[in-house]
């Protein structure tokens, strides 16, 4: 197939197919010749962009953790509270994210994944961050213990991540079960960043 694509930013484009073929075949589906058939490019167009598939997951991942750290900061900065309620936003945002967009979710937390490790890169780290300075910030406001907000960011993280991998429950609107379940949690979490962190 000749390449016809002349817009200047194939590889964004590639990076949408990839995110498109996720959700239709999961991840062991993906395959730089289809992504460039579904592009409409020559066969050998995506590899101009990507040296492999693993590189292509590593661009998909980092395009999904900046979206997702940008999900985070906008739900934490959405509320006027303090500790307590910017977390619970950010748990709801984070679980709303892992539904709404699960072919990210899924390449962003394949095997060797996470927040502190590639693929991701900074986009991963920031999105880490922005869990940690909420902490922090409760920690600088009286709202938090004392202690390793690494330690207590990976607890919360965690919690919520099990969340989202289970899919425990789906209903993110106002009063729904996925809201009353992440608010349960928040307070659980809550109580224990308070005591437990001496």
């Amino acid at each position: 197939m000749p390449e016809n694509y002349h817009h200047g930013n194939l590889r964004a484009v590639l990076i949408e197919e990839g995110v498109k073929l996720v959700e239709e075949k999961g991840v062991n589906g993906l395959t730089l010749r289809e992504i460039g058939d579904r592009a409409r490019v020559s066969r050998t167009a995506p590899y101009r962009h990507f040296a492999d598939k693993a590189e292509l997951l590593a661009a998909i991942s980092e395009a999904g953790f900046t979206q997702f750290a940008d999900t985070l900061e906008a739900a934490r900065d959405s509320v006027r509270g303090r500790f307590a309620a910017k977390l619970d936003a950010m748990g709801l945002a984070y679980l709303s994210f892992a539904e709404n967009h699960r072919a990210y979710y899924e390449v962003m937390f394949g095997a060797g994944c996470g927040p502190e490790k590639t693929p991701g890169g900074p986009a991963s780290r920031r999105a880490f961050e922005v869990l940690e300075g909420l902490i922090r910030a409760g920690q600088a406001a009286g709202d938090v213990r004392p202690g390793d907000t690494i330690t207590m960011a990976k607890i919360v993280w965690a919690t919520t991540h099990g969340i989202a991998m289970l899919r425990l429950e789906t209903d993110f609107s106002d009063g729904g079960a996925g809201t009353r379940l992440m608010r349960a949690v928040g307070e659980i979490l809550r109580v224990g960043l308070t005591v437990y962190f001496r």
